[in-house]
């Protein structure tokens, strides 16, 4: 298990632009990942902000999150939040699991037409690697 462990975190090659875009802190360009947990939380970010259809060749890729907004803010919506990310993952991202989906302040939320969200995740090959995202999105 210590050289899965060791592989997650190991920074000997990049994997892709890390998402959220950031500046690079090397060469003043895009910031990339580099170790694993790294790849897979950018590619987490970047399925879920993705709407269904934007992705040439792939109309699949995504989830219909920032089209949910606009509907009220309702549990049967917090669960179509939750099922679609948690199947989404499964699909496009099969080296993680999701363990779990929390939600910010929800009567702050619904007041200010925003949603927070944490998702919290494992890697399946060595479930002890635990990491998160945390998402704001508002309209």
């Amino acid at each position: 298990m210590a050289k899965n462990r060791d592989s997650a975190f190991q920074k000997s090659r990049t994997f892709n632009i890390l998402n959220p875009i950031q500046v690079s802190k090397r060469d003043g360009i895009f910031g990339m990942s580099t170790t694993s947990i790294d790849k897979y939380k950018s590619n987490l970010y970047t399925l879920i902000f993705t709407g269904i259809g934007e992705r040439v060749m792939e109309p699949e890729f995504g989830t219909s999150l920032k089209y949910l907004l606009f509907e009220p803010l309702t549990e049967t919506t917090y669960e179509k939040i939750k099922s679609e990310i948690v199947e989404k993952a499964e699909i496009w991202i099969p080296e993680i699991s999701i363990v779990s989906i929390d939600f910010g302040d929800i009567l702050d939320d619904r007041e200010n037409n925003r949603l927070s969200i944490k998702v919290n995740f494992t890697l399946r090959r060595d479930p002890t690697i635990q990491d998160f995202i945390e998402i704001e999105m508002g309209v």
